[in-house]
Parts: C-alpha cells; sequence; structure tokens
C-alpha cells in the first residue's frame, strides 16, 4: 500500500511538472542559436540554455536533444539528418533506489562537442563525453559514447570506428588554404599522425569492420 501511494505521489509530481513546462513556465533561451541554425520539429528538446549552435547549423527533423546539465555544443556549417539523439550527462547508480524515482536528481554533468563542418547522417546517436573533430562524416546508424573523432575521420558502427578519411593530409591542407585563415589552419604534423595511427596502420582491421557493418 506504502509503495502505491509514493509511485502515485511521484507521478503526481510528474504530472505536474509537465502541466508548469507546457502551459505556464517560459521556454529557456537557448545558449547560442546562431545566424541562419535550424533545429527542425518535430524534436524533443530538454536543457536548451545549455545547447549553443553555430552559424547555418541544420538539424532536421524527429531528434532528441538532452542538455540538463551538461553542454552541446554544434560548430558553424555542421547539420544533422532526421533522428539525431545527443545525451550529454549520465545518470550516476544509486543503491537501494529504484531507477523510476530517480528523474534527474542525481544527473553527472558531461558535454557533446560536434566541431565546424561536421555532417552526421540519419539516426546517430552522440553520448555524454563525445567530441567530434572539424569536418568529420558520422555515418548512419552510429553510436559515440566518451571518445574523441579526429579531424576529417569516417566513422560507422556501434561503438563508432573510424574507417577512413575524407581527404589525404595533402588535400586537407589544400582544401582548408580555401576556408581557413593561416592560424586556424590544422598542421600537417597532426594530419598526418591522424592519418597513420587511424587509417595507415589499421587497414586490416577496417577492411574487416566494414565487412561486419555491411
Amino acid at each position: 500500500m506504502l509503495f502505491k501511494i509514493k509511485y502515485a505521489l511521484h507521478a503526481l509530481k510528474l504530472s505536474f511538472s509537465s502541466f508548469l513546462t507546457r502551459y505556464i513556465s517560459r521556454p529557456a533561451r537557448w545558449g547560442a542559436f546562431g545566424p541562419g541554425a535550424h533545429v527542425h520539429k518535430p524534436s524533443i528538446v530538454s536543457g536548451r540554455n545549455h545547447i549553443y549552435l553555430g552559424r547555418n547549423v541544420n538539424i532536421d527533423w524527429n531528434n532528441v536533444l538532452y542538455a540538463t546539465k551538461g553542454r552541446f555544443v554544434m560548430g558553424d556549417d555542421s547539420g544533422a539528418a532526421g533522428g539525431l539523439t545527443v545525451v550529454t550527462d549520465n545518470h550516476v547508480v544509486e543503491i537501494g533506489r529504484e531507477i523510476h524515482e530517480q528523474g534527474n536528481d542525481n544527473l553527472q554533468a558531461g558535454e557533446v562537442i560536434v566541431e565546424e563542418s561536421v555532417w552526421l547522417a540519419a539516426n546517430v546517436t552522440l553520448l555524454s563525453g563525445t567530441h567530434i573533430g572539424r569536418g568529420a562524416i558520422i555515418g548512419a546508424g552510429t553510436v559515440l559514447r566518451s571518445c574523441k573523432v579526429p579531424p576529417y575521420a569516417i566513422v560507422v558502427g556501434n561503438p563508432g570506428k573510424v574507417i577512413g578519411f575524407r581527404y589525404t593530409p595533402e588535400n586537407i591542407i589544400a582544401h582548408e588554404m580555401k576556408l581557413y585563415p593561416e592560424e586556424k589552419r590544422l598542421s600537417r604534423e597532426l594530419l598526418e599522425k591522424n592519418y597513420q595511427k587511424y587509417f595507415r596502420s589499421r587497414v586490416k582491421e577496417i577492411a574487416s569492420f566494414v565487412k561486419l557493418v555491411n
């Protein structure tokens, strides 16, 4: 009987909170919403004051953006196809407390960072601790958590793995000469290091992984 009363009170609390959010409370402002940015409806957005969208960011319909405590940042000229899910925070496990009783009281703040000129294909999921470098492409259905994606990488799978790069280091240098001032361009040393670490040294592994994914 006591359990039923506690459950009923919890449900009433959630219902009242939903009522306030929908009919009385003013919607929170975005942390940043750059010129030309779009988040298409229908969308579920929590913690929009922690969401920072750059210039010309386009997030397609049917997405879920949860930034209740931590930041979600998406840089200039980045985009996402339909079905994007972003969760910046993690629930801390509590002994002796049921999950349905915890709500968001025990959330541990994290963050998700997407740099500029990144493309996220359909139904990508980005979880706490993800950092995606400039110009990367994240394939459809990919899941990323607590990882760093190098600039211009191509990533697929669950969990996501680098399977290649959009351009060779030489072509990245030529590409960035047309788009970025010298002080913002990536160094040849970094590009060569990433190309060797994530691609050249893993060609056989990548070939096997791609076969599994396909």
